[in-house]
């Protein structure tokens, strides 16, 4: 009998273990036969009891399996390897003398790859096997890929992580220290002479430069507080806003959320201050905080 299976033939590069299930030793032999004089290792089993302890063992590469069969048929057989998170992914042709349309949707249903009718033809058999075969390859191969490149990214979120929680890291150290040098090394001197007979110009101007001082350390303070708090970005941009005596309505028109949302995140913040239950004004507590 002349064979000709064109560029399937290139998809299958053998070894593969294939599990030939069926009542019929007739059938089982000649299965057996066509497979194994392809390359395949071929494991055979004559019930469904036989070939799911079989599979448990050794997982086969692809199932051929027959539908009519004692104790348990094919459709059960079928089921109790989708439904299992170790073989749910192995391809199972089924094989069989039956041919009502019914039969073929009831094999799909249960998790059929394939449907291939007895009496069956050596090169259809041989087609369809190598063709699940080479699917089966390519998909495990396109699951791997996309492994690998997950796993590339949570690599690099990772690093990019640290290095952002590094950043953030140095640039708190270096706010810190802007804070205490101005602090200690420029205000006190600059106090010290404002309290000399200053012309009221020069008097008018080192007002000028403490209140910028002031302005400059209020941002850096006010930031190393929030983050102390444990703020949460949207937090911080909302108590900037109540700093400034924005109402409700228009902290939401400014960042473009409900004031519901505003609310919600008002309890938040008097909650992580500590003002839950106390009547001190926000709006003049954050305004203190940041100047200290």
């Amino acid at each position: 009998m002349k064979k000709n299976f064109s560029s399937i033939d290139s998809l299958v590069p053998g070894k593969e273990i294939i599990m030939v299930i069926d009542d019929s030793p007739e059938s089982l032999k000649l299965l057996s036969n066509i497979l194994s004089v392809q390359g395949f290792r071929v494991r055979q089993a004559l019930n469904g009891r036989v070939a799911l302890n079989a599979i448990s063992l050794q997982r086969p590469d692809l199932i051929i399996l027959d539908i009519k069969m004692p104790e348990i048929n094919g459709f059960e057989v079928c089921r109790q390897l989708k439904n299992d998170a170790d073989t749910c992914s192995i391809p199972v042709i089924f094989i069989s003398g039956l041919e009502e349309p019914d039969d073929k949707i009831q094999a799909f249903k249960a998790g059929g790859m394939d449907y291939i009718t007895k009496p069956f033809q050596e090169e259809e058999v041989l087609a369809r096997v190598k063709l699940h075969l080479a699917l089966r390859k390519m998909t495990q191969n396109l699951e791997n890929m996309v492994q690998r490149r997950t796993a590339k990214l949570e690599e690099s979120n990772t690093a990019l992580k640290v290095l952002l929680d590094h950043r953030q890291s140095e640039r708190e150290k270096f706010e810190k220290s802007v804070l205490n040098n101005i602090n200690s090394l420029v205000m006190p001197y600059l106090k010290k002479l404002k309290e000399t007979n200053l012309a009221i110009q020069q008097k008018a101007l080192a007002d000028v430069i403490e209140s910028n001082l002031n302005e400059i350390t209020s941002q850096f303070s006010g930031r190393l507080y929030a983050r102390a708090m444990g703020l949460t970005r949207r937090e911080m941009e909302v108590a900037a806003l109540i700093k400034m005596g924005k109402t409700n309505m228009e902290i939401a028109d400014l960042l473009y959320i409900s004031e519901h949302a505003i609310s919600f995140h008002r309890q938040n913040l008097r909650k992580k201050l500590g003002l839950l239950g106390k009547k001190i004004n926000l709006v003049a507590y954050l305004n203190e905080i940041t100047l200290q």
